[in-house]
């Protein structure tokens, strides 16, 4: 049956947290992750107000738990990375190849980062746990359903921290015009990460779209 996971890890057990060093108000979000050979190559999105991405792609260049990695796009505020791992320097990376674990979603910050793993089973987990464990990456379990505990809540296919996430955000006005609170606040209330909050929201979004807009008939 498959199931859904969440761990948790300080900004400094991913390599790509360097970046928090120089640009400690950064956010990165991963966007996918390939399997290539004997290496996985990563594309995430980088947020930084200051811009400057050529700057953040120098911190990169510099990682030598990274064979190479390319700009994509640079859109000022925020820049599109494909990064490609050193089979060597792994890390969790390979607890997701070695465990056969689908990344969903995954983004850091400098209080963390926070990924959410897909299984059919949740011994695969158990084995992503072990594997860290004997590479010492500090991951922590924070979060694990069944998948079908998450789409028999309130409907739409969302699961009760999504629903949770939504109603708040709704209800304190994030979505007013002007914006009446953040995600930081938001967060706060619920006591969680801003990261893992707006990884809530994200979900929450792309479920209740799959079940309306998406799924509908034009």
């Amino acid at each position: 049956m498959t199931s859904l996971a969440e761990f948790v890890l300080p900004d400094t057990a991913f390599p790509l947290g360097r970046i928090f060093e120089t640009r400690p108000e950064a956010r990165l979000e991963l966007d996918r992750v390939v399997p290539n050979a004997d290496t996985v190559m990563p594309f995430f999105w980088v947020h930084d107000a200051d811009g400057e991405m050529r700057e953040v792609l120098s911190v990169f260049d510099g990682l030598t738990e990274l064979r190479s990695v390319t700009l994509m796009e640079d859109l000022g505020d925020k820049g599109l990375f494909r990064a490609e791992w050193n089979p060597e320097y792994m890390g969790i990376m390979g607890a997701v190849a070695a465990a056969d674990v689908t990344v969903i979603s995954a983004s850091g910050s400098k209080s963390g980062w926070t990924f959410e793993l897909r299984a059919e089973a949740v011994r695969s987990f158990s084995q992503f746990q072990a594997y860290c464990d004997d590479h010492e990456i500090p991951v922590t379990l924070a979060r694990l359903n069944r998948l079908t505990e998450t789409t028999t809540g309130r409907g739409y296919n969302l699961t009760e921290g999504q629903y949770e996430a939504l109603i708040l955000a709704f209800e304190r006005g994030y979505y007013d015009e002007p914006r009446e609170t953040n995600l930081e606040e938001l967060a706060e209330e619920l006591g969680i990460s801003r990261p893992s909050f707006s990884a809530r929201l994200k979900r929450g979004y792309r479920n209740l779209l799959t079940a309306t807009i998406v799924d509908q008939e034009p």
